[in-house]
């Protein structure tokens, strides 16, 4: 049905048909009209898989309708032709309108949109698991997943797809599904070896391979291209970029988002998703509320950054966002990476993380940071985050931390560990193999911990947060971080440290094998423990031999 719309490139002007009808010339131009009309709308439909929908004729019907309603205009000494060429520009101008004009009307509009999706909260309520904190960055992933993929059998013929998080049986591993690297070497092959999985938790694991052969994917040709074959069955819904999601078995699904515009085509809308498996192309529709488990990202990225930038900069319309620009707030533009990055919270439940800062250029602090559930769409936007270091001001002191090794960070991602709001910075050598691992305090960036293990970072991290943060008595705030004890010193030993200008006690209590450590700062009468003495105090529970006091009580002391 939707090639009846090639009629339109005729001449529409029965005057012409006519006078005309015997004229070969004339037979020849209307015959080359009517098969350019269907080579257009051919390209659209099957290879910009353009929805059948009202709004995308008028979104791009007025365009090519308007071109050959002004073809017309040879025929100008026909009758009623002038009607012709006057509604032809009159589309070319609604198609200037819809495009160029109109998007600018409904700025606030979007932001409304965005914000009907929103809650704003202070800082989030608990802290996140240290376990399914990824602390392998993406690049380390990738260079891991391209040493896989050059073991494979004719290599030449593949090329990595997107990688992505993904929770996969409780755990967090990057995912890269394998793609053709062109049109010749899907002839080939018309078949996929499988996809490149690799631990995102652990930075000593490898990529492995999981042997799963795969037939319609993105990069397929004719029939077996994945969208095309989606649109083929599903020729009304708005189709989304895809995301590669194995299931808990390691079974490798195609996600599809799909859904509608509002406005015009302005504000896409997700309703649900389509299913596909890629061995045999079925494919299963699901709203987003009767999602699968195994599903972690239903909203794309891109449609996650477009709502991000609306609910930031769009607040008090065009006008405001062009010149005054109050009460707005940019998110974080990143170079070579998605807008939005993927968090996991302490369900482990994937969110679209951005922070926000300042339309002024150059700013190095954050105002906010938003949690957009991949799942529901939901986002939650932390307004106490005020004063924080953003993402890239992250970035340039973990670099600096490094400056020697000139190491490149990661892109990072914030967490609330211990009860504090942290960046998680992977640092990289030029050949993207991984070095180091950073934690940052987002509101001092002289407390960090830098280890090239997992366990011992977050250990130096916790000693770090007791430590550096003075009078922060907030921290940390996990009950289970702190634990009390009363004894009796056995051993004292005290120095003083230069940079910080205090004197440190280390000391033990009877029946523990621990060495406890104190500040002047902190306590001001621990420079005269000695042995024998009485002693109440909390500390910072670590694996470690040594921890951190974070407070003290001498006895016969205030």
């Amino acid at each position: 049905m939707i090639y009846f719309l090639s009629l339109l490139a005729l001449t529409l002007n029965p005057f012409v048909w006519k006078k005309k009808i015997r004229n070969k010339r004339f037979i020849a131009a209307q015959t080359g009209r009517f098969v350019l009309g269907l080579l257009l709308v051919f390209l659209m439909t099957y290879f910009r898989l353009i929805d059948h929908t009202w709004q995308a004729f008028l979104s791009y019907g007025s365009l090519f309708w308007g071109f050959f309603l002004l073809l017309d205009m040879m025929y100008k000494k026909e009758k009623t032709v002038s009607v012709n060429a006057a509604a032809g520009l009159l589309l070319l101008l609604f198609f200037a309108y819809l495009h160029f004009l109109y998007p600018l009307t409904v700025t606030k509009a979007k932001y409304d949109f965005a914000a009907a999706k929103t809650t704003i909260v202070a800082k989030p309520e608990a802290s996140m698991d240290e376990q399914h904190i990824p602390v392998v960055p993406e690049k380390y992933a990738r260079y891991k997943s391209e040493k896989v993929l050059g073991e494979l059998s004719h290599v030449s013929y593949y090329e990595l797809g997107h990688t992505s998080l993904q929770k996969i049986d409780g755990h967090l591993y990057w995912v890269t599904p394998i793609e053709y690297s062109g049109f010749f070497k899907w002839l080939k092959s018309h078949k996929i070896p499988g996809y490149i999985r690799m631990s995102a938790e652990n930075e000593n694991a490898n990529a492995v391979l999981v042997k799963k052969e795969m037939k319609y994917v993105p990069s397929a040709y004719y029939s077996e291209n994945l969208k095309r074959l989606v649109r083929a069955q599903h020729q009304t819904p708005i189709l989304f970029d895809p995301s590669f999601e194995p299931d808990e078995s390691g079974k490798p699904y195609y996600v599809v988002a799909y859904g509608y515009y509002q406005k015009l085509r302005q504000i896409p809308e997700i309703q649900g998703v389509y299913v596909v498996d890629p061995q045999n192309g079925k494919i299963r529709n699901y709203t987003l509320k009767n999602l699968p488990g195994f599903i972690d990202q239903a909203i794309p990225s891109t449609v996650a950054e477009a709502w991000n930038t609306w609910y930031g900069e769009n607040i008090h319309g065009f006008w405001n966002k062009l010149f005054a620009q109050e009460d707005m707030k940019r998110p974080t533009e990143w170079s070579q990476s998605d807008e939005v990055n993927g968090v996991f919270d302490h369900n482990l439940e994937l969110n679209w993380f951005t922070d926000f800062t300042r339309p002024k250029s150059g700013s190095g602090a954050m105002v906010g940071y938003s949690m957009l559930n991949t799942r529901t769409g939901k986002m939650i936007y932390y307004a106490s985050a005020n004063g924080l270091l953003n993402g890239k001001s992250a970035m340039n002191v973990a670099e600096k931390t490094f400056k020697q090794n000139k190491y490149e960070a990661g892109i990072p991602n914030l967490y609330t560990i211990y009860g504090q709001e942290t960046w998680v910075v992977p640092l990289m050598d030029s050949n993207h193999v991984l070095r180091e691992l950073m934690l940052i305090h987002g509101k001092n960036e002289n407390v960090y911990s830098a280890e090239t293990d997992k366990r011992t970072l977050f250990d130096s991290y916790k000693y770090a947060l007791a430590t550096k943060l003075g009078d922060d008595h907030a921290v940390p705030t996990d009950s289970a971080l702190l634990k009390k004890m009363t004894g009796s010193i056995t051993h004292v030993y005290r120095y003083y440290d230069e940079e910080a200008h205090q004197t440190v006690s280390q000391f033990m209590v009877d029946n523990n094998e621990k060495i406890f450590t104190v500040t002047s700062g902190q306590n001001p009468y621990s420079v005269f423990l000695k042995a024998g003495g009485q002693v109440s105090f909390q500390y910072v529970d670590t694996n470690e031999r040594v921890s951190a006091v974070k407070t003290l009580q001498i006895e016969g002391k205030k």
